[in-house]
């Protein structure tokens, strides 16, 4: 994926951080307790209904059957061995609960190919935690090439292979990202396609002006699109991208032609569900939730509170982006959480947007800030119209988190420009998105097993290995699996970021 080739060890080390961060996807997938990630029992359930046919019903009209309402009830207090098949457990609770299940607000693609996977290995004759965490690996393969499009994109984008490398190191920081992306839900998807999407898009700002890379790009907008909406703000981005991208070898007459190719593909594969939503429902994204959340405007004389809104904004977005478990509630500490989105910032805002990369780096910052504005604005409007702040969540961020790594990485590029300064940065940075990563992973543990008690005990380690669903053995291989892999991509980070001989001679010549 690398513009240049790229050498050997390199990409040696690559492919271990990125099977780092596949083994970590798959031991959240064993961690977390079933249906205890956001919005995972709905998701599963729209799953479950396409595999049984039967079918997609209005936004709004589709309800949670009992048989899943059974299995969120006995997870954590019956063992694998005891659990029934799914079919046996359907037999015992027939019927839907009056819970709506909002998830057909969205395109039934990703629920489609989660149907064939259980129809593949034929759920309804497994246990039915099986297909739980058979759902939970497919999001897992899905979000794992992430290091791996972090590293090519930054690479592009800096010429600077160290960076590359640290770069994939620091998504380890973010433990929100592993807890979501190894749960089932859509979001895998438009997390994989905001990669997919900046990486084409560091190549078309590189140089890379190929009719194939504009193709591929709208491939990939289209099929998200068939998704989910969240991937309509990944739209003006690849836009712009392609409209500046070339703009000294290219004429403006060309450029164009190359954003409506890009806008053809995208509407023939995916956008035009969108459009089918303002001809039947008059919305572009018909809410399944209208009938929980009816209006309810604020009386006259009040109106909404903006300190208090932007109080649980700043709030929400940064403790659900690092790290708030268990349904958003089991949180990592503020502190660590406000050092690190202020640390981020201070980097993007102070050092991000130089002469030399300006355009660059304002094109990354769209990304990200187009969900952000949309996010915002989306909340606000639901606050005046119901009296609730809803949808602040950090991870509606993540199809931007590609972007927003590759734009940090110019960032502080810019600033630690010193060898041995960059030494440090590297390693301190490896290490403790490392470090990080563990201490989230503590948090939901003990939030999980331990009642958030501090130490590691027989009786919480008892209960992990009573209702995982890949058991005592299968737990330890992925604990023992990840233990190497991560201790030797640390360990090819570090050697990677020693200042070499050409690097010394060439600041002592400077």
């Amino acid at each position: 994926m690398a513009t240049d080739r790229s050498p050997r060890s390199e990409r040696l080390t690559i492919a271990v951080i990125t099977a780092s961060f596949a083994l970590l996807l798959a031991l959240w997938a064993a961690l977390t307790p079933m249906f205890q990630a956001p919005d995972e029992s709905t998701h599963y359930n729209s799953v479950v209904r396409l595999a049984l046919g039967e079918g997609w019903p209005a936004p709004g009209d589709a309800r949670v059957t009992q048989v899943v309402r059974a299995m969120e009830q006995t997870a954590p207090s019956v063992a694998p061995a005891d659990r029934p098949t799914f079919s046996e457990l359907q037999d015992q609770h027939p019927g839907l609960t009056k819970t709506v299940d909002q998830m057909t607000q969205h395109p039934p693609t990703y629920y489609a190919v989660g149907a064939v996977l259980l129809k593949v290995i034929h759920f309804g004759d497994l246990r039915w935690d099986i297909s739980v965490i058979a759902l939970r690996l497919m999001d897992c393969l899905l979000v794992a090439p992430l290091p791996l499009l972090i590293w090519a994109t930054v690479r592009r984008l800096t010429k600077s292979p160290k960076m590359a490398l640290v770069s994939a190191m620091a998504l380890f920081a973010v433990p929100e990202l592993a807890s979501i992306g190894s749960s089932i839900t859509n979001d895998s998807v438009l997390i994989l396609a905001g990669a997919v999407v900046a990486w084409l898009g560091s190549r078309i700002l590189t140089g890379d002006l190929r009719w194939r890379t504009v193709v591929w790009l709208g491939v990939v907008l289209g099929a998200a699109a068939l998704v989910k909406g969240t991937a309509l703000p990944l739209i003006p981005f690849a836009a712009l991208v392609v409209l500046l991208g070339g703009r000294t070898e290219l004429t403006w007459g060309r450029r164009l032609l190359r954003v409506v190719v890009t806008g053809g593909v995208t509407a023939l594969i995916g956008a035009w569900w969108w459009l089918r939503n303002l001809l039947v429902y008059h919305s572009l994204q018909p809410s399944g939730l209208d009938a929980v959340r009816p209006g309810s405007p604020f009386p006259e004389g009040q109106t909404r509170n903006f300190g208090a809104f932007f109080n649980i904004l700043w709030n929400g977005l940064s403790g659900t982006f690092w790290g708030q478990f268990g349904k958003a509630r089991y949180p990592m500490t503020p502190i660590l959480v406000d050092i690190l989105t202020v640390l981020v910032l201070f980097g993007i805002v102070a050092y991000g947007f130089r002469r030399r990369t300006w355009l660059t780096s304002t094109l990354l910052a769209l990304m990200p800030g187009i969900y952000l504005v949309s996010l915002v604005a989306k909340s606000w409007g639901t606050y005046g119209h119901t009296q609730g702040i809803y949808g602040v969540q950090g991870r509606y961020l993540f199809p931007a988190i590609v972007a927003g790594i590759a734009l940090s990485a110019i960032a502080w590029r810019t600033l630690v420009t010193e060898p041995r300064s960059l030494q440090r940065f590297g390693r301190i940075v490896s290490v403790g998105s490392v470090a990080i990563g563990l201490y989230g992973l503590s948090v939901a543990y003990r939030a999980f097993y331990q009642q958030t008690n501090l130490g590691v005990t027989p009786t919480g380690l008892k209960h992990l290995f009573y209702v995982t669903p890949v058991g005592r053995v299968g737990l330890a291989a992925i604990l023992v699996l990840l233990f190497v892999a991560g201790v030797l991509a640390l360990v090819r980070v570090w050697r990677t970021c020693a200042v070499t001989p050409r690097a010394r001679a060439a600041a002592a010549a400077a």
